[in-house]
């Protein structure tokens, strides 16, 4: 029994169906020898035949795990390039950036490196809204008209979406 484990809850189980498989079977046994013998030898059987299914399963789970690891190595790999080829459009994004005027090169990054609504920037730069909105707007077609330039030699960001059709907002009345 100690070969599956001191601890182990299959142990427990073992003992309780030597016992199952014995009482049954007990009118039928023949008291020449030790009784200890008779269960001793059920019990082993159970335990091999446990030991059996347990290697069966360790087999198939070990199966199951390579599986998963070279699933996730794949995975790692293919995140890998999509990592690289997005830090490189990023880079060539940055780039464009610096090229822009200061007041477009503003505009851009409180808006898509802080994050900052246009409410916020229109409160941070003291101007109105309307003129935050058509400044971004200006701001990324120059960004796309620079990476559409052959000298440049970049053409990633070429396939940026089309802006959609302008919105007229009208200030609230004073």
């Amino acid at each position: 029994m100690f070969f599956l484990g001191g601890q182990d809850s299959e142990a427990e189980d073992i003992v309780q169906d030597t016992f199952m498989i014995a009482l049954p079977k007990l009118k039928d046994y023949i008291f020449k020898a030790p009784i200890y013998a008779w269960l001793r030898q059920i019990c082993l059987h159970l335990c091999y035949a446990r030991l059996h299914k347990r290697s069966r399963m360790l087999v198939s789970l070990e199966e199951d795990l390579e599986l998963f690891m070279r699933r996730m190595a794949s995975e790692r790999l293919q995140n890998q390039d999509l990592e690289v080829a997005k830090q490189e459009k990023l880079a060539v994004l940055r780039d464009l950036i610096t090229q822009l005027n200061p007041v477009s090169r503003e505009i851009i990054q409180l808006r898509n490196v802080q994050g900052l609504s246009y409410t916020q920037i229109s409160q941070a730069l003291q101007i109105p809204l309307g003129t935050v909105m058509s400044r971004l707007a200006r701001a990324r077609d120059q960004i796309r008209e620079l990476a559409k330039e052959p000298e440049e030699g970049v053409k990633i960001l070429a396939k940026a979406p089309k802006p959609q059709s302008a919105k007229v907002f009208i200030d609230p009345p004073r």
